[in-house]
C-alpha cells in the first residue's frame, strides 16, 4: 500500500481506522492510474484527498465542551470530566477555571476496548469484595 505521506498526506492524530484505510487504498489506486498514464485523474484524485485529509483534521481538531463530548460518545459529562482529570484526554481549556475543552480526535480513548477478555470469575470476586464494603 502506499505510504500517505508520499503525497503529502499526514493522516491526523484520532483519524477513525476505517477513513485511513480508505485513504491508503485511495493511494494505491491513484498510484496506478499514475503508472497507467492517467496523470490528470492521478492528480485530481490526489486533491480530493489532500481536502478530505484537511476536512478530517478540521473536524478531529475541533474542541468541544464536556456536555458537547457527552453527546457525541454517549457517555455522562461526569465521565468525560473525570477522564480529563485523570489524564485519559488532554485538557484544552485556555483558563484553568473554565470549563473543561477535548479535543474531538481525543474522544476515542474513552473507546479503548478492554486490556483483557472478560472473566466471570474475576467480576464476580469484584462484586462479592463490593457487597463486603457495605
Amino acid at each position: 500500500m502506499a505510504d500517505p505521506r508520499l503525497l503529502g498526506l499526514n493522516l491526523p492524530d484520532g483519524t477513525p481506522p476505517w477513513l485511513a484505510a480508505f485513504i491508503l487504498e485511495a493511494q494505491c489506486e491513484t498510484g496506478t492510474l499514475r503508472d497507467n498514464g492517467a496523470e490528470q485523474a492521478a492528480a485530481a484524485r490526489t486533491a480530493l484527498l489532500k481536502k478530505l485529509v484537511a476536512a478530517a483534521q478540521a473536524y478531529l481538531d475541533a474542541e468541544l465542551d464536556a456536555g458537547e463530548a457527552a453527546l457525541e460518545t454517549g457517555r455522562c459529562e461526569e465521565t468525560i470530566r473525570r477522564a480529563v482529570r485523570d489524564g485519559t484526554i488532554p485538557d484544552r481549556r485556555a483558563n484553568p477555571k473554565g470549563r473543561h475543552r477535548v479535543r474531538r480526535g481525543d474522544l476515542q480513548k474513552l473507546a479503548a476496548p478492554p486490556t483483557g477478555p472478560y472473566d466471570p470469575g474475576a467480576d464476580a470476586q469484584d462484586i462479592a469484595r463490593l457487597r463486603r464494603k457495605v
